[in-house]
């Protein structure tokens, strides 16, 4: 199993807000959680972090996960 230094988490504008605005019941419904991960500071880790680990649901990142799925099937084409 691979192990993912997770230490950026502490920094995140998500800290201490209600998860559930990261895990929205549809996708049509994260503008809030954007909106949050747009101010963050370690938006790109979390990203990062979202993208490595397959995270397959919640906005990470400031990205939903089925803009995740696309960014990860683009990603293997370029390679």
């Amino acid at each position: 199993m691979l192990e993912f230094d997770v230490s950026w988490r502490v920094k995140g504008a998500c800290q201490g807000l209600d998860p559930d605005i990261f895990y929205p019941d549809n996708e049509e419904n994260s503008d809030e959680a954007i909106s949050i991960c747009k101010t963050c500071e370690v938006r790109i880790a979390c990203l990062d972090y979202a993208l490595d680990s397959r995270e397959k649901q919640g906005v990470w990142g400031g990205v939903s996960a089925r803009e995740r799925r696309r960014l990860l099937r683009v990603g293997r084409r370029i390679a």
